[in-house]
């Protein structure tokens, strides 16, 4: 029975760490990942009145906001990014969120969360980006990939522009492959040990 101890020990730790793993944001790319990033454009700055728009299907149920190719430039602590989602059929706003500058980070994809919509999977939306308490070389700059999404429209200030905005939508939710992959791969690592144990034993 005390042999048997460290064993159910191990097979709870490893379930409870691939569960853990599991509950992680789902992404969904509306740009094309193959694409290099240096082919990626600027859009600039957004200053008062500026708004940057793109369109997209949702693929799941619930949308708790997205994932922003972002840059800073000059003082950008004291910008306040805003984001709004709305019915692309009937303009509702669906939800409204707010991001610090301080709290964004140069270069990378950034979270701008948003209060939690429900009843997405298959919906058609907009997503509208726009900044506050900025200037042109002090705030937020974003980014766009050249071409188009089909079926989708992409505006920088009102105006049509042929590109996609680099963006994905985020589900915070358990992740069932994530989670059957950490457990598969913790599963080969116990293994590989075990059989090393026996080898050299």
């Amino acid at each position: 029975m005390r042999k048997r101890v460290p064993v159910m020990i191990g097979i709870i730790l490893t379930i409870l760490l691939a569960v853990w793993y599991g509950n992680t944001n789902k992404t969904h790319k509306i740009y094309d990942n193959n694409v290099n990033t240096a082919e990626y454009l600027a859009i600039g700055v957004l200053t008062e009145g500026q708004t940057v728009t793109q369109s997209f299907v949702c693929q799941e149920d619930v949308l708790d906001g997205f994932m922003i190719k972002s840059d800073v430039l000059g003082d950008y602590e004291d910008a306040v990014v805003t984001i709004r989602v709305r019915d692309a059929e009937t303009g509702e706003l669906l939800s409204e969120g707010q991001e610090k500058g301080s709290d964004i980070r140069a270069r990378r994809l950034h979270y701008y969360q948003i209060p939690a919509i429900t009843g997405c999977r298959d919906r058609h939306l907009v997503v509208e980006v726009s900044e506050e308490g900025t200037s042109a070389n002090n705030g937020i700059n974003l980014f766009y990939q050249p071409g188009g999404l089909e079926g989708e429209a992409f505006t920088v200030s009102g105006n049509a522009t042929e590109g996609v905005f680099v963006m994905k939508t985020v589900t915070e939710r358990f992740d069932v492959e994530t989670f059957l992959v950490m457990l598969f791969a913790e599963w080969f690592i116990w293994v590989f040990l075990w059989f090393l144990y026996r080898l050299f034993r």
